[in-house]
């Protein structure tokens, strides 16, 4: 191999990752916005948040004894 085929090849390669760079990147873009998100009156998440059950309450108890 000569140098101008060492240089070809390089120049290929470095194309070609930035091509690949571009076209992977272009679809991890996302459209969503901080003004999408609805936003929830506060009396009604602290209703909501009343409301959960809590789950292995039984083994939290166990635990917290033994």
């Amino acid at each position: 191999m000569d140098c101008n085929e060492l240089e070809e090849e390089e120049f290929g390669f470095s194309r070609n990752y930035f091509l690949a760079k571009e076209a992977g990147s272009s679809g991890n873009k996302s459209a969503r916005k901080l003004s999408d998100i609805n936003v929830v009156d506060e009396q009604e998440l602290r209703e909501a948040s009343a409301n959960i059950e809590p789950k292995h309450e039984n083994d939290i108890a166990a635990l917290i004894n033994s």
